[in-house]
């Protein structure tokens, strides 16, 4: 009994799989700590630097501004008449600088440049804006620069407003005012930060600038840097400054190599848990193969014993259906024999009628061993097909014709539809094909009490071949349907039980259907209960190339033929005798094949009819030796012994053809015709090439 995998082989690699796995996982978790603390800190100092590079680039406008008001402070006012020009300097040299105005100390927009895009702004009170007049009042009286928060313009659009206070001898004098918008100065800065989010929020908290914040939102603020930034120096005015890391080429990459080493490692950690795996596993293979190689030993002795057991006993039954159809045959053969005999003879009525049903008894257990026979030899292969060249619309005719007085006597019709009006013919075995049709007429007759037996044939040329179809069709008692899938299964019938009303076997339809398949046909079967059975056989038959070939075998003189008869049993002996002596035939028989051979030597025989299974010396050993002496002798095997392997022991010692008992009379004289009418045409050839000679 193989030993099941033990439980070890799946947890152990189950076990270094897990632990490599968590390994990996323990570096990359290391590894990517590392990576983020590297992108924080590289925040954190691109931050810082961002930050002063805007927050410089903000005082630096407003240093712009401060400049311009030391100017008009130092020159007590007299530098006012260039407000204008140093105004149009001013906004040249700064781009974030959009206009400059000058609001006197009433809060009055008194002058602006340029002044066409900024009309709207020109001689406005101040005043009368709250949030603006109040911040930039309280403002000037502590002299600090004011900066207002991101705002919508009174002209058009939004800017910072920043107010430089200017304080003369006799006092505050007003503001150097400009609007401010920063952004296009910013994004020079933000080039260089590609891989950032820049976002700037002023002092009330709008976001008046942002670079690469589509997605700011999904961003990681832990790689953010957010700070303070003060745009005038000394004011309490702030903005929020955040920069956020989105992505650098070079983290961007060391990060995918990582997750592409994680993946790596987990990938490597399961193939050496395989390898483990497979290690176990092949160890444990290696102990069944052996437990198998040992028991595929033992089942091979155990095979081998029964190979020659049944090897032995395939041999048992083929002796056994030898001897047995021998022993059947030969009294079988005796009782035809007599039979055809006193059927010559002239008695009474009913003397006759005993005689016709000893015959059909007889006959019917000489068609069981026949049939027994011939599913012996199918099952073992050792039918093969002869290459008889017929036409099969003419057998079909034939057969019927020969059953067409016993289906009269039954009180039945026989309806023959031959659809073949330029019969072809083929290259088959035309005995097996009369048997096929033999066996589904009988099979009619048989279950048939009233009615009709139609037959229906047809053929057609396809190509080389010749399609048959044919059909026997019955108005018979009919087959159930449960019993239609089996019919064609050996020793099934119809009506089994106490109560069958047929006698037969069940052998027949299925030696019919095995020999329409090596035929290299179908059968098929409809049927209704009580209204009789139609069997459909489809066959392809190859066609016959050479028309002309078949030879009509001429009739012999069988009266100048002189046979010696050699048999064991005196009754047989006695049986062929008659029939032989029927045709004019002189014969002599013997009891031996030593006997035989005695005779042989003394007279010459045209044909011997040679019994196989003989007491002394058997019928194979006896025509060996008697063709020794005389080798134009014709020996014919005749013989209950109908295997294979006895007709082919007499091809191979020498028989010119070998019969069966019971002897039929109508083969017996076919093959006598056959060899002897070719033997007259020898002698004719021999004697026409001695008369051109002279």
């Amino acid at each position: 009994m193989l030993r099941p995998i033990p439980k070890r082989t799946y947890w152990i690699p189950l076990g270094i799989a897990a632990l490599l796995i968590v390994i990996c996982f323990a570096f990359y978790y290391n590894l990517n700590g590392r990576l983020v603390k590297e992108q924080i800190g590289q925040t954190e100092t691109v931050g810082n630097l961002a930050l002063q590079d805007f927050q410089r680039t903000v005082r630096s406008n407003i240093n712009a501004l401060e400049n311009l008001k030391d100017r008009i402070e130092e020159s007590n006012g007299e530098f006012m008449v260039y407000f204008d020009s140093d105004a149009d300097r001013i906004m040249h040299q700064h781009a974030a600088i959009k206009f400059v105005e000058w609001i006197n100390k009433d809060g009055i927009i008194a002058r602006v440049t340029p002044l066409e895009p900024n009309k709207a702004a020109h001689l406005l009170d101040i005043k009368k804006i709250e949030y603006r007049y109040n911040e930039w009042l309280n403002n000037c009286k502590r002299d600090i620069t004011n900066m207002t928060a991101w705002v919508s313009l009174t002209q058009t659009g939004k800017a910072f407003l920043v107010d430089v206070p200017i304080y003369l001898d006799s006092g505050f004098y007003g503001t150097v005012s400009a609007g401010m918008d920063y952004r296009s100065q910013f994004n020079e800065i933000s080039e260089s930060l590609k891989d950032h989010t820049i976002q700037i929020k002023d002092k009330n908290g709008t976001v008046f600038y942002e670079y690469n914040a589509d997605d700011i939102a999904n961003q990681d603020l832990q790689r953010s840097f957010t700070k303070t930034l003060v745009p005038v120096p000394g004011s309490d005015d702030t903005w929020e400054f955040q920069l956020i890391y989105t992505g650098n080429p070079v983290y961007k990459e060391r990060a995918f190599i990582q997750k592409i080493a994680l993946s790596f490692g987990v990938v490597l950690s399961i193939a050496i848990s395989l390898l483990v795996f497979l290690f176990f596993n092949s160890r444990h293979s290696a102990k069944i193969q052996l437990q198998v190689n040992d028991t595929l030993k033992r089942l091979n002795e155990e095979l081998e014993t029964q190979k020659i057991a049944a090897q032995r006993a395939s041999t048992y039954k083929s002796d056994f259906l030898s001897n047995m159809s021998h022993e059947i045959r030969t009294p079988l053969n005796a009782i035809l024999g007599f039979v055809d005999i006193l059927q010559t003879k002239k008695l009474l009525k009913s003397e006759q009628v005993y005689l016709k049903l000893m015959r059909n008894s007889s006959q019917t257990l000489l068609g069981l061993v026949n049939d027994i026979l011939d599913m012996d030899r199918i099952e073992s292969g050792q039918t093969t097909l002869a290459k008889d060249v017929f036409e099969p619309s003419e057998r079909m005719y034939k057969v019927a014709k020969m059953y067409e007085p016993q289906i009269r006597a039954n009180r039945l019709a026989l309806e023959l539809n031959i659809n073949a009006d330029t019969p072809h013919t083929v290259i088959s075995d035309s005995a097996k094909f009369d048997q096929i049709v033999t066996n589904l007429l009988t099979n009619a007759i048989k279950f048939t009490s009233e009615g009709t037996i139609t037959i229906s044939y047809k053929e057609e040329e396809v190509d080389d071949v010749l399609d048959v179809s044919f059909s026997v069709r019955d108005t018979g008692s009919g087959i159930p349907k449960e019993k239609l899938s089996s019919i064609f299964k050996r020793f099934v019938q119809v009506d089994n039980g106490m109560k069958k009303r047929h006698m037969g076997k069940g052998l027949g339809l299925s030696i019919t259907s095995e020999l329409i398949k090596l035929l290299g046909g179908t059968i098929s079967v409809e049927s209704d209960i009580g209204q009789g059975s139609t069997f459909f056989v489809q066959m392809t038959l190859p066609l016959n190339d050479h028309k002309d070939s078949q030879e009509v075998v001429p009739s012999a003189d069988l009266s100048r033929l002189k046979a010696l008869i050699i048999d064991d049993n005196r009754i047989n002996r006695m049986i062929l005798y008659n029939i032989l002596q029927q045709s004019g035939i002189t014969a002599e028989n013997v009891g031996s094949g030593s006997e035989a051979i005695k005779k042989v030597k003394g007279l010459d025989f045209d044909v011997v009819f040679m019994d196989i299974h003989m007491p002394d010396m058997d019928g194979f050993e006896t025509t060996e030796q008697i063709l020794n002496i005389s080798p134009a002798t014709k020996i014919l095997g005749v013989s209950a012994d109908v295997t294979l392997e006895a007709i082919r022991r007499g091809e191979q010692v020498g028989m010119a053809d070998y019969l069966t008992k019971p002897i039929d009379k109508k083969e017996l004289f076919s093959v006598l015709n056959r060899l002897f009418a070719e033997t007259e045409e020898v002698e004719e050839l021999s004697t026409v090439d001695e008369n051109s000679a002279y």
